[in-house]
């Protein structure tokens, strides 16, 4: 078996069963911290990788008695994967986003990113909402993505739920920069290697605009969406964005707890006409539409350029 391509050698270790991002990201500090490549740790004998890097039995099988079978099926992901032009990164490589080894704990350690690296250039606001959609939401969500593409923000939203697609087609709509956090695998998301916009309403989309858009994904490429990936999709939209605003949070929701940990990083979180009073009280700032006419900006320790 030969995963002499560092790519390759990724995919096949982000493929192989029962190894999350614990175990991926244990084998990927194990590599680096000897300066080897990853392709040679994933050849080295089962008994090693079993007791260093703790891989489970059937990832060790995977890569012995099936690996001939593993190496095919990774080859075959990765070239379709490279038809795209999507790219899969480590914590330990330029282009990996700052603000994830600053604030995900732990930071993702495979990453596959397609689009505009360029949304990442400039400060983000994560635009946050609890599942139920009321006019109030729907309304306050169109008009801060259009404040705040006018005052030059990428816009870090899901894609995928009703609320975060009334975010991204506001988004869109506005030319503003958008970093989509999926909750599945790119693969189970785009269905060819010229995708549509998988993140409006209707059956009838346009072409995604990846000079604007950079769609990123922590999971496995056909991987499809359960309610745990939904969680950890939250998380990391929340730990990317330099500004978190909560429209709504349910009361002891995975919104509010994801806003609380943004407060105990430090992290700017507003809370649209202060609607949980939990985390109001924790620190969040309330905001209106009074404030969106003043902008956002100042809740940033260093402005945006709207021209950037």
């Amino acid at each position: 078996m030969s995963a002499a391509d560092p790519l390759l050698a990724r995919v096949m270790l982000s493929e192989l069963p029962r190894v999350g991002e614990q175990r991926m990201g244990r084998v990927l500090a194990f590599a680096h911290q000897r300066h080897l490549d990853l392709a040679d740790v994933l050849g080295s004998s089962p008994s090693l990788l079993a007791c260093a890097c703790r891989l489970p039995r059937a990832a060790l099988t995977r890569l012995t008695a099936d690996g001939e079978h593993h190496l095919r099926y990774c080859q075959a992901l990765l070239a379709r994967a490279r038809d795209m032009g999507i790219d899969l990164r480590t914590p330990y490589d330029i282009g990996y986003p700052q603000s994830w080894l600053r604030r995900a704990l732990p930071p993702p350690p495979l990453v596959y990113f397609y689009g505009a690296d360029t949304a990442l250039t400039v400060p983000a606001v994560a635009i946050l909402n609890s599942r139920s959609i009321t006019a109030r939401s729907v309304s306050a969500t169109v008009q801060l993505v259009e404040s705040t593409s006018a005052e030059g923000f990428s816009l870090i939203t899901g894609g995928m739920k009703s609320t975060h697609r009334i975010a991204a087609v506001t988004a869109r709509a506005t030319g503003a920069r958008r970093v989509i956090v999926l909750d599945r695998g790119l693969f189970a998301t785009f269905a060819d290697a010229d995708p549509h916009d998988a993140f409006g309403f209707g059956p009838s989309r346009s072409p995604l605009d990846t000079r604007n858009t950079l769609v990123v994904s922590p999971f496995r490429l056909n991987d499809h969406a359960v309610p745990r990936n939904g969680r950890r999709r939250d998380q990391l939209m929340a730990a990317l964005a330099d500004v978190v605003v909560a429209v709504s949070a349910r009361p002891g929701g995975e919104i509010e707890r994801i806003c609380l940990q943004a407060l105990d990083r430090g992290q700017p979180v507003l809370s649209w006409q202060g609607e949980n009073r939990g985390i109001v009280a924790a620190g969040a700032t309330v905001i209106d539409q009074e404030d969106l006419r003043a902008g956002l900006q100042r809740f940033l320790t260093k402005p945006v350029r709207s021209d950037s």
